[in-house]
């Protein structure tokens, strides 16, 4: 909320290990085809799942391999307790993106575009209806993350070129994770 916090590193192709993320898509060819140069740029990524299994990871990695400025947003950069004033910056972070060319991620999607109809407020809808026509709109790259797909709104679902799925790694994976950061053997199998 104060704007401190982690920084991600600009460049993360030799820091994302592929083998450390279980995904329902091959990641390696999906960010191959969209960094061929012949590619379109004009798509948008749901990337869904349990907490920590590498989501930001991979759509840093992917804005690295289309040699693209992050611009990362998190719902504490973004939403406001002023009426209009989420919508703005919200606007302002598409706006941003679009004038630098740069990737536009926002982690905790959720927070941005839940479910219209569990809205309590007219506010919660118009926040969800400003990111909805940004995306319709926006001709770059932006991911969002989010460990909560069931809360999103079904509109926006359909807004997304693609939804991936990543969850927690298997046993063997596990053990290579292990190894990869400790530079050890497990002494036992991992749990998923």
């Amino acid at each position: 909320a104060l704007g401190i916090g982690p920084v991600a590193s600009e460049s993360m192709a030799d820091k994302f290990v592929p083998e450390l993320v279980n995904c329902d898509a091959n990641l390696l060819q999906l960010a191959d085809h969209l960094a061929a140069p012949s590619a379109s740029r004009h798509w948008s990524l749901c990337l869904y799942g349990v907490a920590g299994s590498g989501k930001s990871e991979f759509a840093r990695y992917l804005a690295s391999r289309l040699g693209m400025e992050v611009i990362q947003k998190r719902a504490s950069d973004l939403l406001s307790p002023y009426v209009g004033r989420s919508e703005k910056q919200i606007a302002e972070a598409f706006r941003e993106a679009r004038t630098r060319k740069a990737m536009l991620i926002f982690d905790e999607a959720d927070s941005l575009l839940s479910d219209r109809r569990n809205a309590k407020h007219r506010w919660e809808i118009s926040q969800v209806n400003e990111m909805l026509t940004w995306m319709e709109s926006h001709a770059f790259p932006f991911v969002c993350t989010t460990n909560l797909m069931e809360y999103l709104d079904q509109a926006s679902l359909r807004r997304f070129t693609l939804k991936l799925k990543f969850d927690a790694l298997m046993p063997v994976q596990a053990s290579h994770a292990f190894e990869h950061f400790f530079g050890l053997k497990s002494q036992r199998r991992l749990p998923e």
